[in-house]
């Protein structure tokens, strides 16, 4: 499991996109013919700041390389549109994946803008083998109606392909991803449609930012490999903001609903859309993979989900919803604000179809806002053992009774929050949309233009540890009694694992 846990990424060479590959930085001849021509093996490709014109897909046949702007040392957001970013500018006028990249062994792409203004819709798509980083990228300019939504290439998509493999898209900015119900006659998805069978890695959405989609903002449910969802915005997205599947983890995210504020695209007509209208939305959304088991469920923690207002109070499912193929889950020192009369703020369906355990706890948490009592606060069906527990629910006319199919311990009602009832960390809960995050690579050694030579190591992360440094460890593990190598790098990489999940 040593992919998983966030090895360092390794380049023999470093090479300048435009001096030594010849790519066109003033937005002439397209690049992608140059770029999968000319990657190799073990090849960083850096681009100075520019325009580059894109008119098909980039997808060179190495699997061990990678493709960043300038400046992505030092990176801690994506680049804004500007002279000193790295842009692409998409000029067709089909939907293309821009970036289809894989199976890649080890990659970093990133730093750079993807302006799809004047053409179609060009999203990422990477399929990991083993080791990969996708940051910092910005997507400009909205997705019109092309087609059905789960046809349509998707902003950002990545895949785990095989148990040792891990993705991480961290700080990508997607906005616009098509006009609101649209996504069954001609739409597009949001930040990912994950492959629905076949894999077993783990995929890493990290302080992602995600708004007016079509379609889900994180549709991680239908697959069975590991979804992590870590900090970021997810607004005013079709069907869900984030959906994710049974043994996932969501942690410290910002969930919003509220279309009146809707700022994305817009049907000029508002006919069929109803201008715009969600035919149905969710905050959080959890189901379960046909293929797929559960053994702990999902956890949820930290997370700020609030429903302000929507355009249609029948077009909200509900705040949280569990469906009927969710398991279990745990939901943990989460804020959850409720504005919209009718609307249930957790919602479990009968598990007709889920894997056990199908108990849900929700604990250390405040449930609040105008129309968190209009129903029940929670209402879970057929889930034995389920519990709210160390919770307040804080609006008017608070009761027992807002709390169906589930025990109650130290809960508290009303308008104020008794005892230990209530959040526990309320400074974790939510990003804010805030990007800081992991930061960028770390460089050690040097690599010429063309040259092999140099040893280029990209640290991911605050741990910067030379070969050196390594290789003692391991001597000192099989002085002590620990034969296997295989130990010494686990020991290192749960380190960066803890970091990189933040799991304190």
């Amino acid at each position: 499991m040593q992919q998983q846990q966030g090895n360092a990424l390794q380049f023999d060479q470093r090479v300048d996109a435009v001096d030594d590959l010849g790519c066109d930085p003033n937005g002439g001849t397209p690049v992608q013919d140059t770029l999968n021509s000319n990657i190799e093996d073990g090849m960083l490709v850096v681009f100075p700041p520019g325009d580059y014109a894109a008119s098909g897909e980039i997808n060179p046949s190495a699997n061990q390389f990678g493709i960043v702007g300038e400046g992505y040392q030092k990176a801690s957001r994506p680049p804004k549109l500007g002279k000193s970013a790295v842009t692409f500018k998409v000029q067709t006028n089909q939907p293309i994946k821009l970036f289809n990249l894989g199976p890649v062994e080890q990659g970093l792409f990133g730093n750079f803008v993807i302006d799809q203004r004047n053409g179609a819709m060009a999203g990422v798509t990477v399929r990991s083998s083993g080791n990969v980083r996708v940051r910092d990228v910005r997507t400009i300019g909205g997705q019109t109606a092309v087609g059905n939504g789960d046809s349509t290439p998707f902003f950002f998509e990545p895949f785990a392909d095989g148990s040792d493999s891990l993705i991480v898209f961290e700080r990508c900015i997607a906005r616009g991803g098509g006009i609101p119900g649209t996504k069954n006659i001609g739409g597009s998805a949001g930040i990912g449609i994950f492959q629905r069978n076949g894999e077993t890695g783990r995929i890493v959405l990290k302080d992602c930012i995600i708004e007016n989609m079509a379609d889900n903002g994180v549709y991680g449910a239908r697959t069975t490999a590991e979804v992590i969802v870590l900090g970021g915005l997810y607004r005013n997205n079709d069907v869900s903001q984030v959906r994710v599947n049974g043994d996932a983890r969501v942690d410290g995210v910002d969930i919003v609903i509220d279309e009146k504020n809707y700022t994305g695209l817009k049907s000029k007509s508002n006919g069929n859309e109803r201008g715009p209208g969600w035919p149905a939305t969710n905050g959080l959304k959890l189901e379960t993979d046909s293929s797929g088991t559960v053994s702990a469920g999902t956890v949820v923690k930290n997370c700020d989900l609030r429903a302000n207002s929507v355009a249609d109070e029948s077009s909200i499912g509900g705040l949280i919803n569990f469906f009927a193929s969710a398991g279990g889950a745990t939901l943990d020192n989460c804020r959850i604000t409720n504005n919209v009369p009718g609307t249930t703020s957790i919602i479990a369906s009968s598990p007709s179809t889920a894997p056990n355990p199908v108990k849900i706890t929700v604990k250390n948490s405040v449930i609040q806002g105008g129309g968190a009592g209009q129903n029940a606060a929670v209402n879970i069906s057929a889930r034995p053992r389920s519990i709210v527990k160390n919770t307040c629910l804080r609006y008017p006319d608070a009761s027992p009774d807002d709390i169906k199919g589930a025990g109650a311990s130290n809960v508290s009602f009303g308008q104020q929050c008794t005892g230990k009832a209530g959040l526990k960390a309320p400074k974790k809960v939510g990003s804010g949309g805030n990007l800081s995050s992991l930061p960028a690579p770390k460089i050690n050694g040097s690599a010429t233009a063309g040259g092999g030579g140099g040893g280029l190591k990209i640290k991911i992360g605050k741990i910067v540890l030379a070969a050196g440094a390594l290789l003692a460890l391991i001597a000192i593990l099989a002085v002590v009694g620990v034969p296997s190598i295989a130990v010494g790098f686990g020991i290192l990489s749960s380190v960066v694992l803890a970091y990189l999940l933040d799991d304190d």
